[in-house]
């Protein structure tokens, strides 16, 4: 998979999102790390895309492919909140991975390990509210959800992590 540029001077949830990208980069484990993905849609039905970030009018297809991914995903309305000029971003991030390929030489489920490891990431970067969804991973997009059962049944692996983030605009 094309891993998008990264923005050059993030602002609001994107300048949240790139600097806890970099800590899941850390974890060593996650191939593709991607930014807010959007809907995208064709003839087909419905997908996760993100922009690709550099200057072109491309967007990446998130499909489940290589050795694991993430994105994120805006999840309801964004809202002030009483400290002054802080916004509430409600967000998810999911996380797709071939067990086969993560950590070869374990040969178990290892899914709660890996949760384990992305809600560390998310805590120690002031993400509250946290929620684990181990089903229906993909809802919204029609053509994930119609190879879900293929692809979050092992060796593969799939979750997504509910949570509020807080963000300042010009942060």
């Amino acid at each position: 998979m094309i891993t998008p540029d990264n923005f050059t001077s993030p602002t609001f949830y994107n300048k949240r999102v790139q600097e806890i990208n970099e800590k899941f980069d850390d974890l060593g484990w996650i191939e593709t790390i991607l930014p807010v993905a959007r809907v995208g849609q064709d003839e087909q039905g419905t997908y996760p895309e993100v922009y690709k970030n550099d200057g072109s009018r491309v967007n990446i297809r998130v499909m489940p492919e290589g050795e694991s991914w993430l994105f994120w995903r805006i999840e309801g309305e964004i809202t002030e909140t009483e400290i002054e000029d802080w916004y509430n971003v409600p967000m998810s991030v999911t996380v797709w991975a071939d067990l086969t390929k993560v950590y070869p030489a374990k040969n178990y489920d290892y899914t709660a390990e890996l949760m384990k490891d992305v809600i560390g990431v998310l805590k120690m970067n002031s993400c509250n509210d946290i929620r684990i969804n181990v089903d229906n991973i993909f809802e919204g997009f029609s053509e994930l959800e119609k190879i879900e059962k293929q692809n979050t049944m092992l060796p593969y692996t799939a979750f997504k992590v509910f949570f509020n983030i807080l963000s300042f605009p010009c942060y």
